[in-house]
């Protein structure tokens, strides 16, 4: 019941395309070098220097080295093509579908250095936020559309900066 449902929600597509499920971007060796000596750094401190945690603390050196096999791990896997809908009852990502009442507001960031995404927020903030790459797309349509279910953010003019910093830092 729960499939046919979900597929009565897509036969109303407004907007569709394919993207990637997440921005792989391209690293040089000196890129492993630099985080393995970061990643070495940071263990050894948790390990043998004990006055900022009030001990030594092999949980967190666990977790970093843990944390840096994950990112080793996504490196290796490329991203899946997946599908981005827009339909009049809500926002389908990959398999994923959410409804508008999940979903706090948007905004649209076009820049002349190529950056053309669509932005959306969820009420709950644990869950991050969604970026539908808006390269091939009308994005005034997309606005006007989302407009009428979304309230848009009109003060966020720039890209996130936790999108810059994970641009920067190529994760």
């Amino acid at each position: 019941m729960a499939e046919q449902n979900s597929e009565q929600k897509l036969s109303e597509v407004i907007f569709s395309w394919q993207q990637p499920e997440y921005l792989k971007y391209k690293k040089n060796i000196w890129w492993y070098v630099a985080s393995a000596a970061v990643l070495a750094l940071l263990v050894l401190w948790a390990v043998a220097d004990g006055r900022w945690f009030g001990g030594r603390n092999y949980l967190f050196a666990i977790f970093l080295i843990l944390f840096y096999l994950l990112i080793l791990l996504y490196e290796i896997r490329e991203p899946e093509i997946v599908d981005f809908f827009i339909t009049p009852d809500g926002i389908k990502f990959g398999r994923k579908f959410y409804p508008y009442n999940e979903l706090e507001n948007f905004f649209i960031i076009y820049e002349d250095r190529g950056i053309k995404n669509l932005y959306i927020d969820f009420k709950n903030p644990l869950k991050g936020r969604l970026i539908g790459s808006l390269e091939n797309q009308d994005a005034v349509a997309i606005r006007e559309f989302l407009l009428a279910f979304l309230k848009e953010d009109l003060e966020r003019e720039i890209e996130p900066i936790s999108e810059k910093f994970r641009r920067w830092l190529k994760l």
